[in-house]
């Protein structure tokens, strides 16, 4: 094994990422790869800060992590500073994943410690490992040649020197140097996407393929230059497909269709306002329909006239449909708001919360459509029977509107969710008959409005 010390700063100084004299902010969780990352730039003799963030959501083992990397940062006699998050608090504000929450807590904070102290860059410990498993994630989940990049040495004022070493490597050195560290429980569960592929997929890869590791991170270096040239040639030809109009841009269908590959045109040109692999699908798929179907990201919508998709800001647009897709974790449709998971009986109690809606996901054909109610539409309320024949349980929605005495700036703001044009559900009132829950549900599509 080539000398660490010495591949880490010939990395540091090939990728730009900071002059040996500069000061940098180092994000030490107290794991092994930040460990080791601490001990490398001590024996470098670069000048560091120490940062740890204390996200409390492992109870005194989140603060043993804490005094640990204090205690490292006062042997180093480098500068510590630490902070402590409710972060189950702040997720469940912003209504997003733990895992987003201590993302955007903790990259916030750095940069905050970083500017307040002189800091050049805000150095991470993610190793070449984890760049692979950034590759297949985005891979698996649909992405153009830039997902296959894995994780960029340097983003802004976060830079990553450690991308040049193998995670066994950084083992290896803990053991050849007696370096102490912490294991997060949590990363031996297999709750998350990058866990499961850490530990179940790519140690599958590995019994069939021994060299894996090392052909893949070659592949990764291989696909940087790759959409480099690819980029240098789309920037060519972006002006060719999308016009701005006012706020708006548009995109001509007739003229992108002559193109061959005019579905990777597609999803470039609306990667960056906010639309994934699935949702350019369907946007594409739907060239051939009739006019006025309506796609929405966080950030933006598209219509697709006869002619034209055109894009504008959700800010500047009243949503009122929208696709889910069976991916989706959640959706966001101005000021409505829904959380969407799968659970198994087992698992779950279905709640008495109307705000719940708890579905049989079998009886569901996605993407489903999420929009506002209208006039004729009907549902079969959950429990309504005894109704004249041919017409048991069915009601439409405007009566059921009345009957709930619901007032007209509220019906106003009624969604319903549609499954192969039969409504599933009215969104925080309640399921239709058809898709409730039964003793042969395997999996309870839940969906909470926030």
């Amino acid at each position: 094994m080539a000398d660490l010390k010495k591949r880490l700063l010939e990395f540091i100084k090939e990728e730009k990422l900071f002059s040996s004299g500069d000061p940098v902010l180092l994000a030490v969780s107290g794991g092994i790869d930040s460990m080791v990352m601490l001990h490398l730039f001590h024996d470098c003799r670069l000048k560091f800060g120490v940062a740890h963030v204390n996200f409390q959501l492992r109870g005194k083992e989140s603060d043993d992590d804490e005094s640990f990397v204090k205690a490292a940062a006062e042997n180093f006699k480098a500068k510590f500073y630490s902070n402590h998050f409710n972060t189950k608090e702040y997720a469940n504000d912003k209504k997003i994943s733990l895992q987003m929450a201590a993302r955007e807590l903790r990259y916030e904070w750095l940069e905050k410690v970083r500017k307040e102290n002189g800091y050049h860059r805000i150095v991470v410990a993610h190793h070449l490992d984890d760049s692979i498993e950034t590759a297949l994630i985005n891979m698996f989940r649909g992405t153009g040649i830039h997902g296959l990049k894995g994780i960029a040495a340097m983003n802004d004022k976060i830079v990553r020197p450690l991308l040049c070493f193998y995670k066994e490597e950084l083992k290896h050195y803990a053991e050849q140097n007696n370096i102490s560290y912490r294991e997060d429980s949590s990363n031996l569960t297999v709750d998350y996407d990058r866990n499961k592929i850490r530990l179940e997929i790519i140690p599958a890869i590995e019994k069939h393929f021994s060299a894996f590791h090392k052909t893949f991170s070659e592949n990764i270096s291989k696909w940087k230059d790759a959409a480099l040239i690819y980029d240098q040639t789309f920037k060519k030809i972006k002006k060719q497909f999308i016009e701005q109009r006012g706020d708006e841009f548009w995109i001509s269908i007739p003229k992108l269709k002559l193109n061959q590959a005019y579905k990777t045109i597609l999803f470039e040109l609306l990667s960056e306002y906010g639309f994934n692999s699935d949702q350019v699908s369907q946007i594409a798929d739907s060239f051939e329909s009739e006019s006025g179907k309506i796609f929405l990201s966080a950030s933006h919508r598209i219509i697709k006239d006869r002619k034209h998709l055109i894009i504008s800001a959700v800010s500047t647009t009243s949503v009122s449909e929208m696709l889910i897709h069976e991916t989706d974790e959640q959706i966001n449709a101005g000021k409505l708001f829904l959380k969407i998971s799968d659970r198994t009986p087992k698992e779950f109690s279905i709640p008495k919360d109307s705000s719940v809606s708890c579905l049989d996901k079998k009886e569901l054909e996605f993407p489903l459509v999420l929009r506002k109610w209208k006039k004729g539409d009907y549902f079969y309320p959950l429990g309504m029977k005894n109704l004249p024949a041919g017409r048991q349980g069915k009601k439409k929605i405007s009566n059921y509107l009345v009957d709930r005495k619901i007032p007209l700036p509220e019906k106003e703001n009624i969604w319903v969710i549609e499954s192969n044009r039969r409504i599933a559900c009215i969104i925080g009132e309640r399921i239709d008959e058809r898709f409730k829950v039964t003793s042969s549900t395997e999996t309870i599509y839940v969906v909470e409005k926030k």
